[in-house]
């Protein structure tokens, strides 16, 4: 049957809906994800090239933004110059005098503090020349040495079995060692340099009075070289450190029992030694307080 004219057709159209413009989210969650990767990679290689020290530092400074006043650090953990370090600039010193008193420099700040040049290698040629000065050689010294080591120029002073420098099982020096000693105060004299002092002993156990040991011997050893010294005008705040190693670090090594593990080494401390030195020995014994326990004023900061 035909359609009219006025038929009404209908027409049926299936529309494919089309997804619309995504926004920018998911750029920015990628740039998120970015940032905070980099950020752990960067502490993953400060941790990594950082000393145990340095780390300390920085967590110090988190957990209390003063930094912790034993130690005598900058706030500052991390210097511009781009690696972990510690900060030497605006260094808090707890040993200032008070507010308005005479500004004497404390022990600590009186040392460290030598002529740039006298590095390890210029210092050793120092000493060896004042030595030839004074007439003592070292090729035919049989008990002195004379060594560069990772803290400064070290003199050591050996028995020998034909000569040794201490009365047995005494610390009492022989005459001829304490004129040596006396002789080299006016070397020290010539340089400023923080001067360590230790005494050793042999392995053989010490046989003398029942109260007193290896350590005892070595400990005494070491200050009756000191005592030696400050008889040669060698003041006492240049001493940065007296121990007594007893036998634990024997110079022969493979003979703990040898004549040559008894001795005294005299080391003049370069500055940056001196300075690890010093904060070791913070961190290690000092007081454990923190700066922000501490009433501190402007002056006594900078």
């Amino acid at each position: 049957m035909a359609l009219g004219s006025n038929s009404l057709v209908i027409r049926r159209v299936k529309k494919v809906k089309k997804g619309g413009h995504h926004g920018g989210a998911w750029k920015i969650a990628l740039a998120d994800f970015a940032l905070a990767m980099m950020a752990f990679f960067l502490v993953l290689w400060i941790i990594s090239v950082a000393s145990p020290e340095e780390r300390e530092t920085i967590q110090g400074y988190f957990q209390d933004p003063m930094g912790a006043g034993t130690a005598g650090f900058s706030a500052n953990p991390i210097d511009l110059g781009g690696s972990p370090a510690m900060s030497i600039e605006r260094k808090l010193d707890l040993q200032l005098p008070e507010p308005g008193s005479t500004d004497v420099p404390s022990h600590e700040t009186g040392l460290g503090n030598g002529d740039e040049s006298s590095v390890s290698q210029s210092l050793n040629d120092l000493v060896k020349e004042e030595l030839e000065k004074n007439n003592i050689v070292l090729s035919k010294q049989k008990n002195l040495r004379l060594e560069i080591t990772p803290i400064g120029v070290r003199i050591t002073l050996l028995d020998t079995p034909d000569k040794p420098m201490f009365e047995r099982g005494s610390a009492r020096m022989v005459p001829d060692i304490e004129n040596t000693l006396l002789t080299m105060s006016s070397l020290f004299n010539r340089v400023k340099n923080p001067i360590v002092i230790s005494g050793h002993t042999d392995s053989s156990k010490y046989t003398g009075s029942a109260r007193l040991n290896n350590w005892d011997l070595s400990a005494m050893r070491a200050n009756a070289a000191r005592q030696i010294l400050e008889e040669g005008g060698v003041s006492d705040a240049r001493f940065a450190q007296v121990t007594g190693l007893g036998g634990t670090v024997p110079y022969n090594r493979l003979n703990p029992a040898g004549p040559e593990n008894r001795r005294i080494s005299i080391t003049l401390m370069t500055d940056e030694a001196y300075r690890k030195l010093l904060n070791q020995n913070r961190r290690n014994f000092g007081n454990p307080a923190k700066q922000s326990d501490l009433k501190l004023t402007p002056e006594m900061v900078f």
